[in-house]
């Protein structure tokens, strides 16, 4: 079980002392350039930090102000991007065909945009019934359910005719999301479609706030996918 947490990334944490710093930074130069250099030089800005010679370019004006619509179309991608970012790793198997020589990330964002933000600004909600993170020709699970145990999660699923994009040896793969927590649950590859069903542990402390949880297949050479399938929130 692999699992994540909606936390700062490093990098932010590491600017969040250097008060009035611009994230546009371009280096640290431990040495200086030829001693180092402060305020304004062409497009950049020289100053020192705790140090450190710091250079980061200059912050563009843009002439034009935004629309009321495209401000809201901006808050809906950032949160669209939000919740994506945290199933990137499997986003990168699930639209890999799909993207071609493309990014599979950029195609998964413009796939779900429209049905995963909802709500009228700036009061955007997620529709995590609407994500979707693998698309392909597999079938997805027959008829499946999942229920809550006291130590975990059990799902099961009904068996279908085998064919060439419906086999046993498919593999599939979950995913449990706790917005209580800020928490994500991944089970790659975690049984065979022929087993329908098995049992997901949770870590302690997930008893009484609600889950949301998806799943999906693989084939056993992992060339093939099927689209993953909302399971529904317990």
């Amino acid at each position: 079980m692999q699992i994540g947490y909606n936390l700062r990334s490093p990098l932010q944490e590491s600017f969040a002392g250097e008060s009035g710093l611009n994230r546009n930074i371009m280096g640290i130069l431990r040495k200086g350039i030829f001693g180092g250099f402060e305020k304004k030089t062409g497009a950049l800005i020289g100053r020192r930090v705790k140090g450190k010679s710091i250079i980061y370019a200059r912050q563009r004006k843009n002439a034009k102000l935004r629309t009321v619509a495209q401000l809201d179309q901006q808050l809906r991608f950032d949160l669209a991007n939000s919740i994506l970012k945290w199933f990137s790793d499997l986003i990168a198997v699930g639209f890999k065909r799909i993207a071609g020589k493309g990014s599979a990330f950029n195609a998964a964002v413009r796939y779900n945009f429209s049905a995963l933000v909802t709500g009228i600004s700036p009061d955007y909600v997620i529709d995590y019934s609407k994500l979707v993170y693998s698309r392909g020709s597999l079938e997805g699970p027959h008829r499946p359910s999942i229920s809550r145990l006291s130590d975990g999660l059990q799902v099961s699923w009904l068996p279908d005719v085998q064919t060439r994009f419906n086999q046993y040896s498919d593999k599939a793969t979950f995913v449990i999301y706790c917005p209580d927590r800020e928490m994500f649950m991944k089970f790659p590859e975690h049984v065979i479609r022929s087993a329908m069903g098995c049992f997901l542990p949770l870590p302690v402390g997930l008893t009484d706030v609600s889950l949301y949880a998806w799943m999906s297949f693989i084939n056993a050479d992992g060339k093939l996918v099927s689209d993953s399938v909302y399971l529904g929130v317990i």
